[in-house]
């Protein structure tokens, strides 16, 4: 029986069970229950186990604001707006410079990359965040791409625009897609990415792996995804979009990332380039710079809190920037 790509296959006689992997915020006491509960519920309804796996995999687990973060954020201007997937806590920081949006990963929220905000603003830049939906002060209960992306357009829709972009893991994913998809509405001139994942179908088989699902209970949600979404998880591909980046990019990535493979960013990094090898405009008009920077000895959220990797995010941004303004300010 074939299983499909990406799928937890049942591991026949002799063969090795999937390397386990780390899904953000599940730990061994609660992936052991996890397993416990999937059991019991596969072997009644492996329907009814797939839609459960559903709904926990679009439902991030809740991380509190602490007190201190709650005194960072006490610093912006904080207001909520509409998206189109429900309200978002937007928090802006005043800087001369131009202005650049900060997006966090899955269960995180704004206040977790202090560090690099105050770096931004320490370069003179302007600020914007957010807290995605079913994150931090955001509404909602379940998340995916799209409306991390709704969050993106309600921020750069009310902040003005948006001449930068700095994120995280899935936030990397969703800033990515989103700066595609704008195409030439978009204001962005620089992004920097840390700790993005290849693709989603990478992170449906982490939580397969991780939740212990059987394959028909695998192939039920592999359907369900795709009945949901129009696509398979795998073709929300950060390979896929690369390619069709316009700005420069720095890559950012862990060498010691327990959740996403370093083998990641090197790929996304290839795509980049092989984009900008084929560029056969001339040169005045071809593709700016893409480079990886690898944080050795680092896991998936620490470079956000390393102050050499959030001096480098930092220093991209602030001179692709201003290198950029000062090209298209006209000289009186």
């Amino acid at each position: 029986m074939s299983v499909p790509s990406g799928a937890a296959p049942a591991p026949a006689s002799g063969d090795l069970p999937p390397a386990e992997r780390i899904v953000p915020g599940l730990t061994p006491a609660l992936r052991r229950r996890a397993r416990a509960a999937f059991r019991c519920l596969s072997a009644l309804s492996p329907a009814l186990a797939a839609r459960f796996a559903a709904y926990l995999f679009l439902t991030p687990l809740a991380r509190p604001v602490s007190a201190m973060e709650r005194h960072f954020l006490a610093g912006a201007r904080c207001r909520r707006v509409r998206s189109a997937s429900g309200r978002v806590e937007i928090y802006e920081w005043d800087g001369p410079g131009p202005t650049v949006m900060v997006l966090h990963g899955w269960i995180s929220h704004a206040a977790r990359l202090q560090l690099v905000i105050e770096a931004l603003r320490d370069a003179g830049l302007r600020v914007v965040a957010c807290d995605a939906p079913a994150h931090g002060r955001s509404a909602g209960r379940q998340a995916d791409l799209q409306r991390f992306r709704d969050a993106l357009s309600a921020v750069h829709a009310s902040c003005g625009p948006i001449d930068g972009l700095l994120a995280h893991s899935f936030g990397a994913m969703a800033a990515l897609g989103w700066l595609v998809e704008s195409g030439e509405a978009t204001t962005v001139r620089a992004a920097a990415f840390v700790g993005m994942p290849r693709d989603v179908g990478y992170l449906f088989d982490s939580f397969v792996i991780a939740m212990g699902l059987r394959a028909d209970v695998t192939r039920r949600l592999r359907a369900l995804f795709l009945r949901r979404y129009g696509r398979e998880p795998e073709q929300y591909s950060a390979l896929l979009l690369a390619p069709q980046v316009r700005v420069p990019v720095l890559l950012v990535h862990g060498g010691a990332d327990e959740l996403v493979p370093l083998e990641h960013a090197r790929q996304i990094l290839s795509r980049l380039l092989e984009a900008r090898l084929l560029d056969a405009r001339p040169p005045e008009a071809q593709l700016p710079e893409a480079r990886l920077y690898v944080a050795e000895g680092l896991a998936h959220s620490a470079p956000l809190r390393d102050p050499a990797t959030v001096a480098l995010l930092a220093r991209f941004l602030a001179q692709h920037l201003r290198s950029s303004a000062a090209q298209t300010t006209p000289v009186h």
